[in-house]
């Protein structure tokens, strides 16, 4: 159940954005900046690595050995500029992919599936893991880099849709109905562990929820989205649980949000978004894995200008506007 203190913040977030006050607190301080990367050819040729590591693993049915993937340049490329070095992560994701075992709330069905999301979530790490993440609640909830969803949907300004985690009895049983009686009507998910995300996020998914309005056509749905912010002990408490939460996380800083893909493949229209995204990829713009149910995406660091000046003028910071 949520906290009172973990209420409180909520609401007096919400007061704050709604009269336009500064909000206060623990994230005011410098989160730090971002690095480059590769260049998107580079990217393109790790993650070509990756996926004839991978499917050479699949098909000879051989138990997944990380230091294998160094054998190619074009991994060490990438994996020598992520924090530690080629030799560090290997030995990192060596260790999860140890410990895997099977399990509904894993987003990876075999240890070689694991292998992969492991090595491409290198990229986030690469990307963000200078940017300081948000601890707990209160990091993410007072935080004036923040915009407000709930506002954002009432003016209609967000063309995407999500539910928030639901914490009471009420919401609980809503969605259980939903899913009872209406089982295409959303997708099973246990929603966003926060209501809010970055302004460049909230331009990026609405851009991604146009172009996939266009590519797929008439049908009664629209681009669902799982999860956007997420802190270190949410994180932390979804890998106790037995998820797939990995750390260091582009969630954790708000530049990574999941996108909801197996509800599309009931509705036939998944194909249209895979299209998207695997585009927004070859431009540069996103790092994008697939996880089955969903689709991580995280945006490129050198994008993010462009989509903060695409941002609905009220996903600013408390303050802006």
């Amino acid at each position: 159940m949520e906290a009172p203190r973990a209420r409180r913040a909520v609401l007096s977030r919400q007061i704050r954005q709604e009269r336009g006050s500064p909000a206060v607190g623990v994230s005011d301080r410098p989160r730090g900046v971002a690095g480059t990367g590769p260049s998107p050819a580079d990217l393109a040729a790790y993650r070509s690595a990756v996926d004839d590591v991978v499917q050479r693993l699949e098909h000879d049915g051989a138990v997944p050995a990380p230091d294998r993937v160094a054998e190619h340049p074009e991994v060490r490329a990438v994996l020598d500029l992520v924090p530690g070095g080629t030799d560090d992560v290997l030995a990192r994701i060596a260790q999860e992919v140890g410990a895997f075992r099977p399990s509904p709330r894993s987003n990876a069905r075999t240890p070689a599936t694991l292998l992969k999301i492991l090595l491409l979530q290198q990229i986030d790490v690469l990307w963000w893991s200078s940017v300081r993440p948000f601890t707990d609640d209160a990091d993410v909830l007072g935080s004036p880099e923040m915009a407000w969803l709930p506002s954002l949907r009432r003016r209609r300004q967000l063309a995407f849709r999500y539910r928030v985690c639901a914490t009471h009895f009420p919401a609980r049983a809503r969605n259980h109905a939903v899913h009872r009686w209406a089982p295409g009507r959303e997708p099973v998910s246990s929603g966003l562990s926060y209501p809010v995300a970055r302004p460049a996020m909230v331009a990026l998914l609405n851009e991604v929820a146009d172009r996939f309005a266009q590519a797929a056509g008439p049908w009664p749905g629209s681009l669902w989205v799982n999860c956007i912010v997420r802190s270190t002990a949410v994180q932390q408490r979804l890998r106790a649980l037995g998820y797939s939460a990995l750390l260091p996380s582009a969630h954790c800083t708000g530049h990574a949000a999941d996108i909801e893909m197996a509800w599309l493949r009931r509705h036939g229209v998944a194909a249209a978004l895979e299209d998207v995204l695997t585009a927004y990829r070859t431009e540069g713009v996103l790092n994008v894995i697939d996880e089955g149910q969903a689709w991580h995406v995280c945006l490129n660091p050198a994008v993010v200008d462009r989509y903060e000046r695409l941002a609905p003028l009220t996903a600013g910071p408390a303050g802006s506007r």
